[in-house]
């Protein structure tokens, strides 16, 4: 195709599957089976808020995003018992029932860019942060463990599947742009509920969530052959709201 980056599968493997091993080996389910703190239950909750429609899409619209690790995490998210009337209760509820309202349902592309990619990344960006984090319990950063390598499989399986449905760069960069630019202008709905109940306990804050986010997803975008400058300039703007 015209303008249109040559990403071989290899690279595509490269990028988003190396890091797969490495995480899943730091995850031992057996360490992660009880939780006792009332806000580490809600951030999972918040999470398992996300995970669940997400394995449901990708079940129905994208099959090959319904990645056995994937099911594996969701089905220890349930194994937790998590009492969703807590979520309910909080300020994070009414910005999350927001920014899923914004993810698509159904048709592949849409699945595979919105839940595959920008979700997916949002999610990396957060267990990374709390499998540091040293004011969690070892049975959150486990989950958060698994939760990242689940996600990298995801993620994989989502690129690989872009190039191949869509195709790379000038091709695709245009359906990327218009597809998430309005999951990603109600991300910033989450960042004072997000910081005024995680960021003190678990120095969990927006901030750092975004920036992770942000260079993951350009790096994931470039990989895939979408000039930089342009990624960065949809992001600011979709952020923004313009």
């Amino acid at each position: 195709m015209s303008g249109q980056a040559e990403v071989t599968s290899t690279d595509l493997k490269t990028h988003a599957e190396l890091p797969v091993a490495s995480v899943a080996s730091a995850s031992s389910p057996e360490r992660s089976a009880h939780l006792s703190d009332p806000v580490e239950r809600l951030l999972w909750t918040l999470m398992a808020e996300f995970e669940r429609p997400a394995l449901e899409r990708y079940t129905t619209c994208a099959p090959t995003l319904a990645t056995a690790e994937k099911q594996r995490f969701l089905a220890r998210l349930a194994s937790l018992g998590l009492d969703e009337r807590a979520l309910a209760a909080s300020e994070l509820a009414a910005p999350a029932k927001n920014l899923l309202a914004h993810a698509p349902s159904e048709g592949e592309v849409p699945v595979l860019i919105v839940q595959g990619l920008v979700l997916e990344h949002l999610g990396q960006a957060v267990y990374r942060i709390a499998r540091s984090s040293s004011r969690v319990s070892n049975a959150t950063r486990d989950l958060a463990a698994s939760g990242l390598a689940a996600s990298l499989s995801v993620t994989a399986a989502a690129t690989a599947r872009l190039a191949e449905r869509v195709g790379t760069g000038d091709t695709l960069y245009p359906v990327f742009a218009d597809i998430s630019h309005e999951v990603i202008g109600a991300l910033d709905a989450l960042a004072e509920p997000v910081d005024r109940t995680f960021g003190e306990r678990f120095g969990l804050r927006f901030a750092d969530v975004m920036g992770e986010f942000v260079a993951d997803l350009i790096g994931a975008c470039t990989a895939l052959g979408m000039q930089r400058r342009k990624v960065v300039a949809q992001l600011a703007c979709a952020s923004m709201g313009l």
